[in-house]
């Protein structure tokens, strides 16, 4: 049973009488009565408000999308959606109002950090909750910083007429270190682990590892001081992590682990799964994910398709000499990398096929995905997916929860695992000079996939990687783009492309390149529908499909200015001291 519906469904019902059940939502408490009733049962309640709010996962129960985590990843080159993204496009406009530039959170959090010492808990559960506001408090304030840079930093609850509401944005610097104070003192609060769906000593770890990990990366590469000082941090909190009893899933077989990892239903006893959000159909709190993904008009970049490496040479398939796009797209997807087959659908019958064909009167009929949805196919080639680049996702798709119903989906999120902290650790060590333990993280992951090429600390030079990640130099540069390969791997369309993207400093080199898919095989569609793709959809000179040629005005323009949103206008208009503007706007 979902725990978290539950208990809070449960707690409600037994504690309806109760005063501190009948106050107004945390962000605005106002009654010193809360915090001098409030017991262990309001304290996370209490908490309880925020994990909705900043846990996104797969998005709210009986919501219409395909969930956070992979509309998270429309915004990089790694997913190409339905339209182009405006903001990698370099076409968002000025923004007049933000949902964003909201501080309600924050109130909430302060208001709990400053009261939560009068209630009568035991001190271990009023440090627990306090543990969890600390690292809700730290993760919102980490979300506005990317989004806006500069912003106020708040450690007290104001009222509506305090003078400090109208205060300047404090610089990224200061905001940063007094994150990093409060992810700090969350790790010191909180206990360790015991239930994957409640904040714990091991999420804030990695929360802070993640965390430190961008500060450094963003500003090794605009050269600001204190780059190392950070990449430290997120060593040594990704270590501290490693060393806590962890370990990576891995189901019966490697052929299946990865893609089994991302469709469980829950996560209470899995190894590498720090916290999760859960879902649970039978008490109408269902997403509506692995629904939508057969459907979906979306589909993995040509870009990222090839990053995954030949399973013969354990080379880049440019270079590989195995792989090329000319051979067909079912042989230029196998005997790669483990992760793909388990992230993509094989347009081939059999267990990477997904849901591409089906069993009909005892024959297996269907093929590759209709791009755009375009093609209508024959009783004998029907199409039962849908994909933008002819490149179907697979991963988070669970068959037993396609078709039978919106918002029948129970498969929970994994927001936080623990192959994050080995990436962090990799990429950390590889960054300062030390040691990347690629072992324990690096080739761990292509273990757990059967692949078994490892990652050496001198790896040959890919000139694809280069060309795209150019500012990278010394003598771990080659070491440092293959930990980056493997990031994009690994976490593909769990919403971390773009951040990444953006603390590399590489957008204007990677968001101008021109959005491929695949080259349409004559071998799985008939020349008839390559002929309606490339009149309604487009191909490059070399015939690979370009999604947005001709179903897109937007041109390329991506600049730095794009790494951050505008201040809202209206925010401007009712405090002047937040000016000046970002760069740019």
């Amino acid at each position: 049973m979902k725990q978290i519906y539950s208990f809070i469904f449960l707690l409600c019902l037994s504690l309806s009488g109760c005063d501190y059940l009948d106050t107004e939502p945390g962000d605005v408490i106002s009654s010193d009565h809360f915090w001098e009733t409030a017991n262990s049962a309001a304290l996370e309640q209490y908490c309880n408000t925020y994990y909705p709010k900043l846990i996104k996962g797969h998005g709210d129960p009986l919501a219409w999308t395909i969930g956070n985590m992979i509309e998270s990843d429309y915004k990089s080159d790694n997913l190409l959606g339905p339209s182009a993204n405006i903001i990698t496009f370099g076409q968002s406009s000025t923004l007049i109002t933000s949902s964003d530039w909201d501080w309600s959170i924050v109130r909430g959090c302060n208001e709990f950090l400053q009261n939560y010492d009068r209630s009568p808990a035991s001190n271990i559960d009023k440090k627990r909750y306090a543990g969890e506001m600390l690292f809700f408090k730290a993760l919102d304030y980490y979300g506005k910083v990317l989004l806006f840079g500069d912003v106020p930093w708040y450690d007290t609850t104001l009222n509506k007429n305090d003078p400090e509401l109208y205060k300047g944005r404090d610089p990224r610097a200061s905001v940063m270190e007094n994150i990093v104070k409060t992810i700090d003192l969350a790790i010191e609060y909180l206990p360790v682990k015991t239930k994957v769906y409640r904040i714990s000593r091991d999420a804030a770890l990695l929360l802070k590892a993640r965390i430190c990990l961008y500060e450094g990366t963003y500003r090794r590469y605009r050269n600001l001081e204190g780059d190392a000082e950070y990449l430290k941090l997120a060593y040594e909190a990704a270590g501290a992590l490693m060393d806590m009893g962890h370990s990576l899933y891995k189901s019966a077989t490697p052929e299946q682990s990865y893609f089994d990892l991302f469709i469980q239903d829950k996560y209470d006893t899995n190894p590498e799964v720090i916290l999760a959000r859960e879902y649970d159909a039978s008490i109408n709190m269902g997403n509506n994910v692995s629904n939508s993904i057969p459907g979906a008009i979306m589909g993995m970049s040509r870009d990222c398709f090839e990053e995954y490496l030949c399973a013969t040479t354990g080379k880049p398939i440019s270079q590989c000499g195995c792989h090329n796009p000319d051979m067909g797209q079912i042989q230029e997807m196998e005997n790669r990398d483990g992760r793909l087959l388990q992230t993509v659908c094989l347009p081939k019958a059999g267990e990477y096929s997904r849901y591409l064909f089906k069993e009909v009167n005892g024959v297996m009929t269907g093929g590759a995905s209709s791009i755009f949805g375009l093609l209508e196919g024959t009783e004998k080639k029907p199409f039962y997916g849908t994909s933008s680049t002819g490149y179907a996702i697979a991963k988070f798709y669970k068959a037993s929860e396609h078709a039978v119903g919106n918002h029948k989906g129970s498969i929970d999120a994994p927001v936080m695992r623990y192959a994050e902290a080995l990436l962090i650790r990799a990429e950390a060590g590889a960054e300062l000079g030390k040691d990347p333990e690629l072992d324990k993280t690096v080739n761990a992951l292509r273990s757990r996939v059967g692949f078994s090429h490892k990652l050496t600390m001198e790896p040959d030079e890919d000139p694809d990687l280069v060309a795209k990640y150019p500012n990278v130099t010394g003598p771990n540069a080659n070491l440092i783009r293959e930990i980056r390969r493997e990031r994009r791997i690994e976490l593909f369309a769990e919403g971390y492309r773009w951040d990444d993207v953006c603390r590399w400093n590489v957008g204007e080199i990677v968001y101008n390149r021109e959005r491929r898919g695949a080259k349409m095989d004559p071998a799985l569609y008939t020349k008839d529908e390559i002929q309606l793709i490339e009149d309604e959809v487009g191909f490059d000179k070399d015939g690979f499909i370009t999604p947005y040629t001709k179903k897109s005005t937007l041109t390329m323009n991506f600049t730095d200015k794009y790494y951050l949103y505008n201040i809202p206008l209206n925010e401007i208009s009712l405090n002047p001291n937040l000016l000046p503007q970002n760069p740019g706007w």
